[in-house]
């Protein structure tokens, strides 16, 4: 069985695989913040960043212990993490098309996630959201690790003209998600997709 840390890092890496590395990190201090290219979100808590990117990771405490997954926007036919196409060598898959519906993008992330390492994935409660002018949808994740550790997390999306713009949050159940999860559902409410300019 993969440590906890070769799974984590094996889903970091599935979902953000064409992603340059990021080095360093900076501070995001409490208030709007810019989470991508024309995609900006309010925080009510610090976090440290990666450098930008095509997307962007939030941490406050650590990758281990929470993880905040902001992609501005998944380029139509494109693999939901980010990366590879879809092609005729690659017909199948969780690969975002524009116009699906909300329990097809319930499942399309959900097995994504399931590609990246992650077992157990349960999604509950899909509901619409309105992200600005933008409809979208968000949704409540269980999953448990390969050494039977609990996470939870939650997912916000919406579609606007560039493609789908998707955030991530998950962190273990015991401790973390419960401290922070009040905090970061406000959060993932706030999400802005920026058409102007």
């Amino acid at each position: 069985m993969r440590s906890m840390r070769g799974w984590w890092l094996g889903l970091a890496a599935a979902m953000l695989l064409s992603a340059c590395a990021t080095t360093g990190s900076r501070l995001v201090e409490p208030g709007p913040n810019p989470a991508g290219q024309k995609l900006t979100i309010n925080s009510e808590m610090e976090w440290t960043r990666g450098a930008d990117s095509r997307y962007q990771v939030w941490t406050i405490d650590g990758e281990l212990l929470n993880l905040l997954y902001l992609i501005p926007y998944v380029k139509e036919g494109e693999y939901i993490f980010l990366g590879q196409r879809q092609g005729k060598r690659r017909p199948d898959g969780p690969y975002y098309h524009r116009g699906m519906r909300q329990d097809e993008l319930r499942d399309l992330i959900s097995d994504g996630l399931l590609q990246a390492g992650l077992v157990g994935i349960e999604a509950s409660n899909l509901r619409p959201v309105n992200f600005g002018s933008h409809e979208g949808l968000r949704f409540d994740l269980t999953m448990v690790n390969s050494e039977g550790l609990a996470y939870q997390g939650y997912v916000a999306a919406f579609e606007h003209e560039k493609g789908l713009a998707l955030a991530i949050w998950i962190a273990p159940s015991e401790y973390y998600f419960p401290r922070d999860a009040a905090k970061v559902s406000r959060m993932l409410d706030t999400l802005r997709w920026n058409s102007g300019g």
